[in-house]
């Protein structure tokens, strides 16, 4: 069974998605004109992407928990349009067919309306059945006995125009203040990010890491790609709306790799005709063509491989992959193999340090800074028993050194460094993890602060250090 294209939306508390070739858009809602001896399920009806149709009332249809408020989605039914009230969308995503017929038996036991059910970031999502939908006895017209419905003349109206199958669906976002498009084919998946972790020393491009069910993915600023300026008061690590996109030209045989874009704001979605598509006059990084919506913006098609183009090879090298081995297991429990790390915090990231290379934890160090000649260490610390050499972690937080504060009596792992030991300076010592093996992902480090590895652990990304490597960082 081929893949399936799924708009993931909400309902009150139910979780629902729509078969993409079927939604004609998503706008805001409009103005509804009521109609008589109506079930609650219909609305009225509504004028929207220029069409009259109706409007639907989705939570009551499924009988939850009523919500005021949302968004359309236009869906296309025989022979016209259905406008679908819903609470907001949260993600497109694209599955497998096959995975979804062994739960059809269990979405219709849930409601009749639901086809199949498919699991998206620990929700369970209930597609529904469309074509029982639009017949569903809730939405026809209920006369009471006695009634009497007057005709009345009126114009002649124009049958709803059918959904052209040959436009092409696109994405509209917002990046700084502009409207742009993606074609749903190139997105894998609409996302709304969690926290984004900063990757140190990375081009500016590069918003950080996020965690992608488990994997670590890099984020990076659209806008700045494009070459705008950053919107006044927002940083790129404070956006939570991105588009999932798997990228692969360039290099010959290269493996396709997956990257978070992050935008301003999801607009919706747009049927465009390939007949008002035009390209560019002149090349422009990342933009393939426009076209004009509702007469009055010009909106720009991002391809997000020609996107990439101009920054592949240094994108690809900030990609987690298979470069490194992992870390050798130090523990079995209940079977499974696990790794000891002691994480600690440096500015505002995790660091994680494996136990075998730690001699032992200096709540706090007394400081003293080194001829400005040294460049290999920060410093000495006064451990109470000896005076070690020390590097400060957290001076590598950007790609300007912060001075050495010998004021202060920050945390000291000592650890064992080229057969001596050596301090690291740190903001915080954290806990000792028993992480399974099977969260280490590997990367290739090009930052400042050496890493082998990243750690999808307890909703926290946690970049493990490579010991032996720090004294080369400099």
């Amino acid at each position: 069974m081929a893949q399936r294209n799924l708009l993931c939306c909400n309902v009150a508390d139910e979780n629902i998605a729509v078969p993409l070739e079927r939604v004609v858009g998503v706008v805001e809602g409009g103005l509804v004109t009521p109609l008589p001896w109506t079930a609650a399920g219909f609305e009225g009806l509504v004028e929207a992407i220029g069409q009259v149709m109706p409007q639907v009332d989705l939570a009551a249809i499924l009988g939850v928990r009523e919500a005021p408020g949302g968004i359309l989605v236009v869906v296309s039914d025989r022979g016209g349009s259905l406008a679908l009230r819903v609470g907001q969308a949260t993600a497109m995503i694209q599955v497998d067919g096959e995975i979804l017929a062994p739960t059809a038996v269990r979405a219709r036991e849930r409601n009749p309306l639901y086809m199949a059910e498919i699991e998206h970031l620990g929700a369970i999502y209930n597609i529904l059945d469309l074509d029982l939908l639009a017949t569903d006895e809730s939405l026809r017209i209920v006369v009471p006995d006695g009634a009497v419905i007057l005709a009345e003349a009126s114009p002649q109206a124009t049958p709803p125009e059918t959904v052209d199958e040959s436009q092409i669906p696109f994405l509209l976002v917002e990046i700084a203040g502009e409207r742009y498009a993606v074609r749903t084919s190139a997105i894998a998946e609409l996302n709304v990010a969690g926290s984004v972790v900063p990757m140190p020393a990375s081009p500016e491009w590069i918003c950080g890491l996020i965690d992608l069910r488990g994997t670590p993915v890099v984020a990076v600023s659209t806008a700045a790609l494009l070459g705008h300026s950053e919107a006044p008061g927002q940083s790129t690590a404070e956006r939570d709306v991105c588009l999932i996109v798997e990228i692969g030209a360039g290099i010959e045989g290269a493996a396709r790799i997956c990257v978070a874009l992050f935008v301003d704001r999801a607009l919706g979605l747009e049927r465009v005709s390939p007949t008002i598509i035009y390209t560019m006059p002149e090349t422009m990084a990342g933009i393939e063509s426009y076209f004009v919506l509702d007469d009055e913006h010009i909106v720009g098609i991002i391809d997000p491989a020609a996107l990439f183009t101009q920054v592949e090879a240094e994108l690809r090298a900030c990609i987690p992959r298979a470069s490194a081995e992992p870390p050798a297991p130090t523990a079995t429990l209940s079977g499974s193999q696990y790794s000891r790390l002691l994480t600690v915090r440096a500015g505002r990231e995790l660091y994680g340090i494996t136990l075998d290379r730690i001699e032992r934890i200096q709540a706090s160090a007394e400081l003293t800074p080194l001829p400005t000649d040294i460049h290999y260490f920060d410093g000495l610390a006064d451990v109470g028993d000896s005076i070690v050499p020390v590097i400060d972690l957290r001076r590598q937080q950007g790609l300007a050194l912060m001075p050495f504060d010998i004021s202060e009596r920050p945390p000291c792992i000592l650890t064992w460094l080229e057969g001596a030991v050596a301090g690291i300076l740190v903001d915080q010592v954290l806990t000792i993890q028993n992480i399974p093996m099977e969260c280490f992902e590997p990367v290739s480090d090009s930052s400042k602060v050496p890493i082998s590895h990243v750690v999808s652990f307890e909703n926290q990304l946690i970049s493990v250090l490579t010991i032996d490597r720090l004294l080369s960082a400099y």
